[in-house]
């Protein structure tokens, strides 16, 4: 289910899409690359879980350019 997921996020969010065309560059086929987005979803799921907010690509973002490296 989250495979699904991950793979429709691309469709929504251009993070997503940007991570999953990464990995096929980086050589990983399309199942590989899905399920490290997947990998991906899981840390933000849980963060926001954690944190008790809901899901919001601007902070997403801008964690994400503070851990530059970590998931780009």
């Amino acid at each position: 289910m989250l495979y699904q997921f991950a793979w429709q996020s691309t469709f929504q969010e251009a993070w997503a899409a940007a991570y999953y065309r990464r990995k096929r560059g980086e050589g990983k086929s399309h199942s590989m690359a899905v399920r490290a987005l997947a990998n991906v979803w899981v840390r933000v799921i849980f963060a926001i879980w954690r944190q008790r907010n809901q899901y919001a690509s601007a902070t997403f973002l801008t964690a994400q350019h503070a851990h530059s490296g970590r998931v780009t």
